[in-house]
């Protein structure tokens, strides 16, 4: 070799220690940048003519482990999603409250069967009365504390919704960038800071959405999620989220969709379809999850059961009058039409009383002997009444009133054949003397049958959501397109739903909507309801229970009645003696030994959302439904738990490849060090070779 080749072959080895010296130092530089895959400068002789003239750095290559960091952002994902859901799950297992102390719900119904207890005792004092008034305003309270929580968090989570996709969405655009400016790059060792910054935005993106990556050529990469939904291509993609800031409590949350970014406009086109179900995972998933399925479930859930122990109270305060009779009962909206059936079998008597609470008119009707509408049951009442009191039915509302020389009135159960509708008596039926009220129902029981005119106008929209907000069929019913009776009702919502869904009419007037096997996962909610029964103002919806927020408003709208709340007077605890005189007494605690016997009766609950139906008293309903709750909770947070811990194993895997360790650069930094030393005294010696030449 000629003293020009060793020369070349010194510069070259000085240049290629050169380039591992910056490789090392820019390793140890960033041996605390998260993300930062270290560096490593390959090297090759240089080989002319079958001669070595020296070595040459072919690539400063980053050391990553594609498969490995494909699983940390599928387990980073599925970490983000559960620690979303277990986030906004603690906050509402803490309104529900600990249930070993006494502040849950449980508690509170105990409280009132024990004011019960005491009000049993001394039923005419005003401080035992008082007393049962605060317990019950206590469970409305907590009542409403967590639907209100329910419907915030449901609220909050919609908008972290849209926080998480304009994150997802500025992480998308940044990648599209660092693709662009990777591509332009001539060599891929220019590249390695860019695909860094892209390994770490990917990182990023792959917390919040579920992603994979495919090779584009030019050093571009293509994302989309695990579903298949591009991302980011040879163009970006931009998720749309409409925020919905409605204040209903199980309300159905519109669909995420996406655009399509034009590169060299950045114009935006609206890509066909939702992406809802193409997410699973990530904390975007998780944040739809606690919000369309999970707050959702609680929701409906705790409509039941306070639509459940609503009726329960007012069973027991129907069957009984308050201490004067009060000079009207006013029911409630129940959307009754006058034309409709009544429905009733047995007995029930309507008496008027005098100023002295002796009574002055009785009507006592045999539902099985009159006319078979409610019209008719009201005619017969009246006629029984001679004047003396008056029942009517105006807009779905029942109202019993005093009249002529009547100052009050009262409606009671036959001792042996009472009246009943599908479990209820005729006061308990139209809620004439209930003792608490409720956003909805409290019951879905309309006492209607398929004969009967459904009276209803107007348009309703209807969905089959899926577990991922996804919409597996929507239908709009016309009412004024279809037959007069609930039975055509009901025969067009099965039509509409092509076998998807089962609706059914039963005994009690009760509708319920059945998904089919493939779809038991989905429920039926209402998009849009502008329907009303006549002049009620009653929806279809609120009439029959139909989708999660009209089950859900009950809770929303449980208090103590009006005429009651700041009444101690106004609680009913009397029976009626119709031969006495007075025939209702302050001192008769009837009604308050039924509402003591309340707490340790069994009854049938239908259950909702995730709480089974059961046969139990209360109390045990409740505990069960706080129980589930607790037990989601405790789910939840042990799946966050999990994924954690395996996305902290993945991490340190990568960070074994991937990471810098300062012990082996070191090692480096001395070899290359050493070897651009020896470089440098290879030059040196050559130059002096070279000076010995021309001095000869």
């Amino acid at each position: 070799m000629s003293l020009s080749g060793i020369l070349n072959s010194g510069t070259s080895g000085l240049i290629a220690a050169q380039v591992g010296l910056s490789t090392v130092s820019d390793n140890i530089a960033n041996v605390n940048t998260e993300g930062y895959a270290r560096k490593e400068a390959l090297q090759d002789n240089r080989v002319i003519g079958g001669q070595g003239i020296g070595v040459q750095v072919t690539e400063v290559r980053r050391i990553a482990d594609t498969f490995l960091s494909q699983e940390f952002r599928i387990a980073a994902a599925e970490s983000g999603r559960f620690e979303a859901m277990d986030e906004l799950q603690q906050q509402m297992t803490a309104l529900l409250g600990d249930p070993t102390q006494d502040r849950t719900l449980v508690s509170r119904l105990d409280d009132i069967f024990n004011a019960a207890a005491a009000l049993a005792n001394n039923p005419d004092t005003t401080a035992t009365r008082n007393a049962t008034l605060d317990a019950l305003q206590r469970l409305d309270e907590d009542i409403d504390l967590v639907a209100d929580g329910i419907r915030d968090l449901q609220r909050q989570a919609d908008q972290r919704v849209g926080d998480t996709v304009q994150t997802i969405n500025d992480l998308i655009e940044q990648i599209d960038d660092l693709n662009r400016e990777i591509s332009k790059r001539p060599a891929e060792s220019d590249s390695n800071a860019l695909l860094d910054q892209r390994a770490r935005k990917l990182d990023q993106l792959g917390e919040l959405v579920d992603i994979r990556t495919f090779d584009l050529g030019q050093g571009m990469l293509a994302v989309s999620t695990n579903a298949g939904l591009p991302l980011v291509d040879h163009a970006a993609r931009r998720i749309v989220h409409v925020p919905n800031d409605a204040a209903i409590a199980g309300q159905t949350f519109p669909q995420l969709t996406i655009e399509r970014v034009d590169p060299a406009t950045g114009q935006t086109t609206a890509v066909n379809g939702t992406i809802d179900s193409s997410i699973r995972s990530g904390t975007l998933r998780g944040l739809m999850d606690i919000r369309d399925t999970n707050l959702n479930d609680l929701a409906v859930e705790l409509g039941a059961m306070t639509g459940h122990i609503a009726d329960e109270l007012n069973r027991v305060h129907n069957d009984f009058t308050a201490v004067p009779p009060p000079a009207e009962l006013v029911g409630r909206n129940t959307g009754a039409l006058a034309t409709d059936p009544h429905g009733f079998t047995g007995i029930a008597s309507f008496h008027a009383f005098d100023a002295d609470n002796a009574v002055t008119a009785t009507a006592t009707i045999d539902f099985g002997a009159i006319g078979g509408t409610v019209q008719d049951a009201i005619n017969a009442v009246n006629a029984g009444l001679g004047g003396q009191g008056t029942l009517s039915l105006s807009n779905g509302v029942m109202t019993f009133a005093a009249a002529g020389a009547a100052t009050g009135v009262a409606v009671q159960q036959d001792a042996t054949t009472p009246s009943d509708n599908g479990g209820r008596g005729f006061a308990h039926r139209f809620g004439l003397n209930d003792l608490v009220s409720t956003g909805t129902g409290p019951n879905f029981d309309t006492g209607l049958t398929a004969a009967t005119n459904h009276g209803f106008t107007g348009e309703i929209t209807l969905s089959l959501v899926g577990p991922a907000n996804q919409r597996a069929i929507t239908t709009t019913v016309d009412m004024a397109a279809i037959g007069g009776t609930v039975g055509d009702l009901v025969a067009q919502l099965n039509t509409n739903f092509s076998g998807l869904v089962n609706f059914a009419l039963d005994s009690a007037g009760k509708l319920s909507a059945t998904p089919a096997s493939v779809a038991s996962s989905f429920r039926l909610a209402v998009l849009a309801d502008d329907t009303t029964r006549g002049t009620t103002g009653v929806s279809a919806a609120d009439m029959f229970g139909l989708g999660s927020a009209s089950v859900a408003g009950i809770a929303s709208g449980f208090e103590i009645a009006s005429a009651i709340a700041n009444n101690p007077e106004g609680i009913s605890l009397a029976s009626v003696n119709a031969s006495g005189n007075p025939a209702v007494g302050v001192g008769d605690n009837a009604g308050a030994l039924s509402f003591q016997t309340l707490g340790s009766e069994e009854g049938r609950f239908d259950g909702a959302g995730l709480l089974p139906a059961m046969t139990a008293t209360l109390s045990e309903i409740g505990a069960e439904f706080l129980g589930r709750a607790g037990q989601s909770a405790k789910d939840i947070a042990v799946r966050a738990e999990d994924r954690l811990a395996l996305r902290d194993e993945l991490s340190e895997r990568v960070s074994e490849v991937s990471g810098v360790n300062l012990d082996e650069e070191m090692t480096n930094l001395i070899t290359f060090q050493t070897a651009f030393n020896a470089s440098a005294r290879v030059i040196s010696a050559t130059q002096e070779m070279f000076d010995a030449l021309l001095r000869i």
